[in-house]
């Protein structure tokens, strides 16, 4: 849990427009020259192999640009490790990896002018570095039968998925009624059931319509609790949630908004996928004190500076700006070089660091 000690750090903004906009064209030419390489991959693939490989390579030359952006590689790299693990649980060649990144390196070397190549294919050198290492393992398990609140995450998870979503919400319903309390359903329960649900996935034991059937009920099952929880006595403050352009996960966030509420917070919820330049009006309508933007990935990255940017020049209030998402679960300092006040990585802390930035 952390706040802001200094100012934003400038990426290389030039070299990062370049790979954005140029994004499917370099992978094109990056897939190309793979196929060209690799006739075994191109047979054993046959026709989908060109739409397949562009695909994959148009996102990571998209992470790409947002690390460079950044100048954090870590961006990157995290992207390309992530990428690795799930080829592996797929039973795919970690081989193929490495040569779409050796044929996009070569593309951009000879594509990009030189002014600003430097820092991309530093980038892409320091992911080629780690895919010489072993493969990392997959993420254990994070939940213990042993433990009460995880046996409830475990027995919740498996009601849904066993087609019985009503009694999973009657359960954890329950739980946050009879002495648990909301807040640690949501902490100790339903979070970790979503955590434990993008691992499942991740190793190829999920699919995404299973991964879709809980999060739609965890958005069912929290709009319960917060329906029924007691929230504290109102503090005079307000908090907008919302999710940058391009983020269309915002279950952590509406997490956060209920505990908010339940704290004594006047909650806005905006949700996923907001235009950054629609913030600042909205932020001096309501006369927010505080405002937590979310993000995914590290293409939303520039999003969240964009979005804090023009909160400064344009909001006629001095809101305060929390960030959080995994995209900065990737690299934990990178809140300050986006602008923002604090990051919080635990829902918990983002509520508590919310509270002390607006002077509770």
């Amino acid at each position: 849990m952390t706040s802001r000690t200094k100012g934003p750090a400038q990426g290389n903004a030039f070299a990062a427009d370049l790979l954005e906009r140029g994004a499917g064209g370099y992978a094109g030419f990056a897939t190309s020259l793979m196929l060209q390489r690799d006739q075994e991959l191109a047979d054993r693939m046959g026709a989908t192999a060109q739409p397949t490989w562009r695909a994959h390579l148009t996102q990571r030359v998209l992470e790409l640009a947002a690390a460079v952006a950044a100048g954090d590689a870590r961006l990157f790299t995290g992207r390309v490790t992530w990428s690795r693990k799930a080829f592996q649980a797929r039973g795919q060649r970690d081989a193929d990896i490495r040569s779409s990144l050796k044929a996009l390196r070569d593309v951009l070397e000879d594509k990009l002018p030189g002014a600003a190549n430097a820092e991309a294919l530093a980038y892409l050198d320091a992911a080629l570095g780690l895919l010489h290492g072993p493969v990392p393992e997959m993420d254990p398990c994070e939940l213990d039968p042993e433990r009460p609140a995880d046996r409830l995450a475990l027995q919740y998870l498996q009601q849904i998925l066993e087609g019985n979503a009503a009694a999973a919400i009657r359960s954890v319903a329950a739980a946050a009624a009879d002495g648990l309390g909301p807040q640690a359903v949501y902490l100790q329960v339903l979070m970790p059931a979503q955590r434990e649900v993008g691992r499942l996935w991740h190793s190829g034991d999920l699919t995404i319509a299973e991964e879709h059937m809980v999060t739609a009920t965890t958005h069912r099952a929290m709009a319960v609790i917060a329906a029924a929880g007691q929230p504290a006595q109102p503090n005079g403050r307000t908090v907008v949630l919302a999710a940058v352009a391009g983020n269309v996960h915002d279950i952590g966030l509406r997490a956060l908004g209920d505990l908010y509420q339940l704290g004594g917070w006047r909650v806005i919820f905006v949700g996923s996928d907001v235009p950054a330049h629609e913030l600042p009006t909205l932020l001096t309508f309501f006369e927010v004190d505080l405002l937590v933007l979310g993000a995914t990935l590290g293409t939303h990255v520039p999003r969240v500076e964009q979005a804090i940017r023009s909160i400064r020049e344009r909001c006629e209030r001095p809101v305060k700006v929390i960030v959080g998402g995994s995209a900065f679960d990737e690299a934990p300092e990178l809140w300050q070089r986006v602008g923002a006040d604090g990051y919080g990585p635990r829902l918990d802390e983002a509520v508590a660091l919310g509270g002390r930035l607006v002077g509770l």
